[in-house]
């Protein structure tokens, strides 16, 4: 089975998140400083996708609540063209439409996480999600008939 590596894109951090061996199962991986350039950042990604032996790269697109692209999309897609390239890898968009309020959630009923300034880093945690939705439907479609 590939290792399937997700990524939340953002200017400012880099969520990742890793499948298990099997492609079923998410796992919070680290968050990496953005430097709001997509080629710059793709290097990035691509230097600890390596380190995951990734092989399906998987790129969370925030798209709009009514599914249109805005300028985070179309920023997003420049860096999966970035990804591609300096991988060679497969790069798949998922949907991260409210990955992170999910993982904002997610922690604040685990308190795990404050509110207001004492907050952390949850990027990993919205690849986690965005990559088990991924995961999630990829065994839906090979379900058999």
């Amino acid at each position: 089975m590939p290792v399937y590596l997700a990524i939340d894109y953002g200017s400012r951090r880099i969520g990742l998140a890793v499948s298990d061996l099997s492609g079923r199962m998410a796992m919070p991986a680290e968050v990496i400083s953005g430097r709001n350039n997509p080629v710059l950042d793709a290097e990035a990604v691509w230097q600890a996708a390596q380190e995951y032996d990734a092989d399906v790269l998987v790129v969370g697109l925030p798209l709009n609540m009514d599914g249109s692209e805005g300028p985070q999309a179309r920023h997003t897609r420049r860096f999966a063209e970035a990804l591609a390239k300096v991988s060679g890898k497969p790069v798949d968009f998922q949907d991260e439409r409210l990955s992170s309020s999910a993982a904002e959630l997610l922690l604040r009923d685990h308190q795990l996480m404050g509110r207001g300034r004492q907050r952390k880093p949850i990027d990993n945690i919205a690849a986690q999600i965005t990559l088990q939705s991924y995961l999630d439907a990829r065994s839906v479609d090979d379900a058999p008939e």
